[in-house]
């Protein structure tokens, strides 16, 4: 790949997949949710909730009655005011990182225990939310939201929830979310195989701008623990590309690196990571 060609169209397009796809997982089931009801209940957060798209595109999360948490008790079908919040943490297990999260305000309405059952036995529930479903206690609520906001490490981007449901990259909302929770450690495992050499210059090469991506942070390395110094960390992986921390003596730099063409098996990612380590050795 000519390291002349200008990658600032080519990585403008690649940050708003990005956005989308880290957007959709963490909505698909990714990561941890915790629901604040806060007109009924505004200093008792419900945690410990599954959550995830249905195959028609709603967001439904399930939780188990807690008469110690309101908005679990609240009547089926009656629309109580929630704010959503989704964190997702990297899979890098060496160092702590939270790669990502979604919020939302919306109204979440508590399905009766029929509406659940047939939506669970057509299959209509993701798996986590229809394994809460299955028990006597739980309960399975459908949030109803006019937008989302991303924060992670490229910024703060507001997405429309239709836009999302809807975009080209998923033509289903159960399609197309690439690494799921049962994906994420062989795709992290297969990235973290890849030798550490290897890494730092894909974070170079995105600095320099002589592969798609973009550099999401730098700092001074202060505060650092010794062992990290010299280490280049996974912070996420997803269908569009990796996002990488390098940690330097004088400076720390993330950067997310995007593929040549999504990713959606393991076998399609390690094709991906190839192409990136190829496109990223210096041209002479």
């Amino acid at each position: 790949m000519s390291p002349s060609i200008d990658f600032t169209a080519i990585s403008a397009d690649a940050v708003a997949a990005h956005n989308l796809s880290v957007a959709h997982r963490l909505m698909s089931g990714a990561g941890s949710a915790s629901l604040l009801a806060f007109r009924l209940a505004p200093e008792d957060p419900c945690s410990g909730l599954a959550h995830g798209l249905t195959t028609s595109g709603q967001f439904v999360v399930a939780a188990y009655r807690d008469p110690e948490a309101a908005a679990t008790t609240a009547a089926d079908g009656q629309p109580i005011e929630v704010r959503v919040d989704l964190v997702k943490g990297s899979p890098e297990p060496s160092v702590r990182l939270v790669t990502a999260t979604v919020h939302l305000v919306g109204t979440l309405t508590w399905l009766d225990p029929d509406e659940a059952f047939l939506m669970l036995v057509q299959g209509d529930l993701p798996p986590r939310v229809g394994e809460i479903a299955e028990n006597p206690d739980g309960r399975v609520g459908v949030v109803e939201a006019g937008r989302v906001v991303l924060r992670d490490s490229l910024g703060v981007t507001p997405i429309d929830l239709d836009t999302l449901i809807q975009a080209d990259h998923c033509p289903r909302a159960c399609d197309a979310v690439y690494p799921d929770a049962d994906q994420e450690w062989d795709a992290y495992d297969l990235t973290a195989s890849v030798d550490q050499m290897y890494l730092r210059r894909i974070c170079h090469a995105v600095d320099e701008g002589s592969i798609a991506g973009a550099v999401c942070w730098r700092r001074p390395s202060t505060h650092y623990c010794e062992h990290t110094i010299g280490r280049v960390f996974l912070a996420d992986i997803d269908r569009t590309g990796v996002t990488l921390m390098s940690v330097q003596p004088d400076e720390t730099i993330s950067a997310f690196a995007a593929f040549r063409h999504p990713a959606t098996t393991l076998d399609d990612l390690a094709v991906q990571l190839s192409c990136l380590i190829e496109d990223s050795v210096p041209v002479h």
